[in-house]
């Protein structure tokens, strides 16, 4: 009798497992896997006196301790975000309960008056730019003048290259600011009774008032270089000019008034200016100097310093963010067709990302062979790489001053509607453009996020700020300071939700639906200011066009010569033109200029120090500084404006 045969199924495989020992590779990997981890766990099994085992073999620190900087708190903040919710959930539910639905269309109850005075004071702003595009007609220049020093001998503002019409022009171009931020607020102030429309209006005026600010003062600058023959932008005389009791005068001995033939290099008495010449061409921006390939850097480096608040770290951040990817499509069914598209597209955009047909091959045309396909890929890989290279080129290339139209071939009305348009402050003959078609999609996703977010402020707005605001009216009446901080405190969540919610429709949705419909590559409208670690951290990242615009237009001229005033100057001069924007768009819309802006925003400039020292006491790990920023901003100083306006909007309009 076999006894092997009357063995259990089970020992039988136990046998046959060990006669095959050479070929367990052979078994699934993951039986081999679980009997390595069964083997793993049953390891303690075999240890001796189980009992005495070592628990403590090493020096640790507890996991919250703040010398342990790798923890991650993932948890908490999904905790947190879920209170927050229930939260949120809890507050609808019990507004709902005590009002019902007070949300109602909106516009519905706006009277034809309001709608017919917010029509007008926009077109009044609009005027304003084709009076602007009018006075930089009228003021160019007949040619540039090459009578050397001698021909502007005694006359200091000849030497800058400001002529007595330039006198004019400026006085036009005041007289045009003044008209574009005077007409709207009084048309906002005396016809318009809705705050929603006005503030509308007031913004349009105050956003087209810096725009136009800046198109004036950088043709100023323009003409000066034309007047003088300074065509690579390079030699300006005012850098070496002061001011003497009153006076314009220039240091005749530094100053580089002597341009070499017209053709704007500095001559041999010019070798003192910090310039250095670049040959590398910023690509990603596809700008060309306004002669040749050659550009002067002035200054580069002091440039980064004059930086509202003293961060010289925001340029490098900001030129730290990637490049936008080409997306130009050349499509074609035909290699010559290909090649054809691709010479155009190269000449006009300078970027290719693809070159494909509709069917995704190419097909020869009898005409084209496969060396001229190999040719056309050969090219589009050489635009990548160069589009791959050219954003360390950026970086070196940032400060020089070249443009792809010369002054005065700018001075058109496309161009300046274009400037109209961009999302920009700053004006510029040119602009870096994205090679491609539009991506519609893109458009189509941001202005989808744009409609939805203004849907949600306006819902919140109307079901949650308003009876908070009403009940912060009767606050203020009975003169009960609790009531009126649980009002202010209740307000302050539903306005940081407004405000997050507007900050991302404005400056990420609706700003980057306008640069992909313009083709503007330079979509750097916002830094991380959540992250901010002060005050003036946050003022200086939080809204990049305006911070381009303080630095361009107040700081530099200030601080530079021929003025030469201390930093500390250009920041409150800042702040002042900040102040009075604030309250042109908060006190005009709401009747109520009482300065509550202006001193909101005057008042920064004490916190900014304290957080500051903050930051210098405890260093900007500890988050003293941002937690001031949140608490001073989001917490306190926004709900308690708003509590002001509303409050005298109510008394006024009852």
């Amino acid at each position: 009798m076999n006894h092997s045969d009357s063995a259990p199924p089970e020992a039988q495989l136990r046998r046959r497992s060990n006669k095959a020992g050479p070929q367990s590779p052979s078994l699934p990997r993951q039986l081999r896997r679980a009997a390595s981890d069964a083997k793993g766990r049953n390891n303690h099994k075999r240890m001796p006196y189980l009992q005495a085992q070592v628990v403590h073999y090493r020096p640790r620190v507890s996991v919250l301790d703040k010398e342990l900087t790798t923890v991650s708190y993932h948890g908490f903040v999904n905790f947190l975000l879920l209170l927050l919710s229930a939260t949120l959930i809890r507050l609808a539910i019990e507004n709902y309960m005590k009002y019902g639905i007070l949300v109602r269309i909106p516009g519905a109850g706006v009277a034809m008056r309001d709608w017919l005075a917010t029509l007008a004071g926009l077109v009044a702003v609009l005027l304003s730019l084709l009076v602007a595009y009018a006075v930089e007609r009228s003021a160019i220049p007949k040619q540039p003048e090459r009578g050397g020093p001698a021909a502007r001998a005694g006359n200091n503002a000849a030497l800058v290259g400001v002529s007595r019409e330039e006198k004019r022009t400026v006085a036009l171009h005041v007289v045009n600011l003044a008209h574009v931020l005077a007409v709207p607020s009084g048309i906002t102030y005396f016809a318009i009774f809705q705050p929603a429309l006005g503030m509308l209006v007031m913004t349009f005026a105050c956003v087209m008032f810096l725009k136009l600010y800046s198109l004036a003062a950088t043709n100023f600058d323009l003409r000066r270089a034309h007047r003088l023959g300074d065509s690579y932008l390079s030699c300006d005389p005012l850098r070496f000019a002061s001011f003497e009791r009153g006076r314009l005068v220039i240091d005749s001995n530094t100053a580089p008034v002597a341009l070499a033939g017209g053709n704007g290099l500095p001559a041999a008495a010019a070798a003192d200016i910090d310039a250095e010449i670049n040959c590398d061409e910023d690509l990603i921006h596809d700008v060309v100097p306004l002669a040749s390939s050659a550009s002067f850097s002035l200054n580069a480096r002091a440039l980064d310093d004059l930086l509202v608040g003293g961060d010289e770290r925001i340029d490098a951040k900001a030129d730290a963010l990637p490049c936008p990817r080409p997306r130009l499509r050349v499509r074609a069914t035909t290699a010559s067709e290909v090649l054809r598209r691709v010479a155009s597209a190269v000449s006009q955009d300078g970027l290719i990302s693809s070159t494909r047909a509709d069917n995704g091959s190419l097909s020869d045309d009898g005409a084209s062979g496969g060396a001229e396909i190999e040719t056309v890929r050969r090219s589009c890989s050489e635009a990548l790489d160069q589009s791959t290279r050219s954003s360390a080129l950026g970086k070196v290339s940032r400060h020089e001053i070249h443009y792809a139209v010369a002054y005065p071939h700018n001075i058109t009305l496309a161009n300046f509607a274009y400037f109209w348009m961009a999302p920009t402050l700053c004006y510029q003959p040119s602009y870096p453009r994205i090679a491609g078609p539009i991506c519609k999609s893109f458009v189509a996703k941001r202005l989808a996020e744009l409609v939805v977010l203004c849907v949600a402020m306006y819902v919140v707005i109307q079901q949650y700020a308003v009876p908070t605001l009403m009940g912060s009216v009767r606050a203020i009446d009975s003169r009960d300071g609790f009531w009126l901080s649980e009002r202010v405190l209740k307000l302050s969540v539903i306005s940081a939700i407004v405000w997050f919610l507007g900050f991302y429709a404005i400056f990420h949705a609706a700003l980057n639906a306008l640069a992909e419909v313009l083709r503007f590559a330079d979509r750097a409208f916002y830094l991380d200011w959540w992250n901010s670690v002060d005050l003036a951290a946050y003022w200086r990242e939080w809204n990049l066009p305006i911070h381009y615009f303080c630095k361009r237009h107040i700081m530099m001229p200030l601080v530079s010569a021929p003025l030469s005033l201390p930093a500390s100057a250009g920041v409150l001069l800042t702040f002042v033109v900040s102040a009075i924007m604030h309250e042109l768009l908060f006190g005009i819309p709401t009747h109520c200029l009482k300065g509550y802006s202006f001193i909101g925003m005057m008042m920064q400039i004490p916190l900014i120090q304290l957080t500051q020292w903050l930051v210098r006491w405890r260093g900007p790990e500890s988050g003293l500084g941002n937690a001031v920023f949140w608490v001073s901003f989001c917490i306190v100083g926004q709900p308690l404006g708003v509590v002001q306006y509303f409050y005298t909007w109510i008394k006024n309009n009852p």
